[in-house]
């Protein structure tokens, strides 16, 4: 009876306690113990050796843990994948979006644009291979390289691309909340002062100018409606988006409503604090304006500038020593120094240039928005512009330098 089940409680200690008592039948040192008390004693001390109490206080707190994790709300479908690892971020973002595609159906449609353009490259390739009379090795060895190689960079760069803007897209719904959240939580406040319960509260103080926040509080509505806790409900949404502010905000308001206090007063104050932390972060974005355009001036107009300069002072150094005629039997002594104008690579200079740019302005653009918004995520829309803007500018001022220069020398 005593085994390591008991040690580990797979045996419920009371119903053992009753077993030892009711049958004195297992165990030779009960047999010789004539009065109850002392059997009784025994048993509790030979219990108290194997059991510790805290185990199975442990044990039925974690159960009560996993049952409370173990409960989803209808209209939670974030979970539905998860443990996966592609196809679990894409249901997350698509189930979030509200998108009627499931992460499958995404990945399918994904695998058939790569294979149609693949299909597209080998017939354009057969099609060269014939024209030019290749042989069958050089084709076989192209379409061994297109369906390996290629395939799988594509495949990879654009799941990259479509995960990328799903992130985004997601981050402007959260923005959108944020941004939407005091005046609607206003108006609820409005509402529970004229007298209305806080779920009607939430439901009429809906307008379509809330956008996304509008929608979400709509399947907040249903799921009650359906008999599901508001609490639980709320809690939901919190859950859905990755808003600290929304989080806290859903918090406070359960814990309002399940301590009973003035949910009223709680969603003023809670609109008012969410109105100066963005009136806050508006006046932080304005006080770093001056390194902001000091960091986009050096990227997209100094760097530019510079390297246009330095194309054409090559170029001259390029012309200088072209012209230049040495003595060959000059070199003839313990040191020779050999300068052509061949030895000067003007149009690799040109590719360095334009990366370093690239680079540059990809870079820039990424600290501002970090500056300015706090994420990079804002500043998606000004990167390509200031790539742009910064090779426009290189080549116009290289034109510009030629024409200055050129007829110097």
């Amino acid at each position: 009876m005593y085994n390591d089940a008991n040690k580990k409680g797979r045996l419920n200690p009371q119903k053992l306690k009753e077993e030892l008592i009711s049958s004195n039948k297992d165990g030779a040192k009960f047999k010789d113990m004539k009065d109850i008390e002392t059997f009784k004693g025994k048993v509790n001390d030979v219990f108290n050796s194997h059991f510790d109490p805290k185990t199975f206080e442990k044990e039925e707190k974690a159960k009560k843990a996993k049952e409370k994790n173990n409960i989803k709300s209808r209209f939670d479908k974030s979970q539905k994948h998860k443990g996966k690892k592609l196809i679990g971020l894409f249901s997350e973002l698509a189930m979030k979006l509200g998108l009627d595609e499931n992460a499958r159906a995404i990945n399918k449609k994904i695998l058939f644009f790569i294979v149609s353009f693949n299909i597209l490259i080998s017939l354009a390739i057969a099609s060269i291979v014939i024209i030019n009379n290749k042989t069958l090795d050089v084709f076989i060895l192209f379409m061994i390289v297109l369906w390996t190689v290629v395939f799988l960079a594509l495949y990879l760069l654009t799941v990259l691309v479509v995960f990328l803007y799903l992130d985004i897209r997601m981050y402007n719904y959260v923005k959108e909340i944020e941004e939407s959240l005091p005046d609607f939580l206003q108006l609820a406040s409005s509402n529970i002062s004229a007298g209305m319960t806080v779920d009607r509260a939430l439901w009429y103080a809906i307008r379509p100018k809330f956008g996304i926040l509008a929608v979400e509080m709509e399947n907040v509505a249903k799921s009650t409606i359906v008999g599901e806790d508001l609490e639980k409900a709320l809690v939901t949404l919190g859950q859905k988006y990755d808003s600290r502010m929304l989080k806290e905000t859903i918090n406070l308001l359960v814990e309002g409503i399940q301590s009973g206090g003035e949910i009223a007063m709680l969603l003023n104050k809670l609109s008012t604090n969410i109105k100066e932390t963005q009136l806050m972060r508006k006046e932080i974005g304005a006080s770093v304006t001056t390194y902001a355009i000091f960091i986009g001036a050096a990227t997209v107009v100094a760097a530019p500038l510079l390297f246009a300069l330095s194309t054409q002072l090559l170029m001259i150094i390029q012309k200088i020593f072209g012209s230049l005629v040495m003595d060959k039997s000059a070199g003839s002594g313990s040191f020779s120094l050999n300068l052509t104008g061949d030895s000067i690579n003007i149009s690799d200079f040109k590719r360095f240039a334009i990366l370093v740019l690239v680079i540059s302005s990809f870079f820039s653009a990424a600290i501002i928005s970090v500056i300015q918004k706090g994420s990079v995520k804002d500043g998606v829309k000004t990167i390509p512009i200031f790539i742009i803007i910064s090779i426009i500018l290189y080549y116009g001022a290289s034109a510009m330098f030629s024409s200055l220069l050129g007829g110097l020398f």
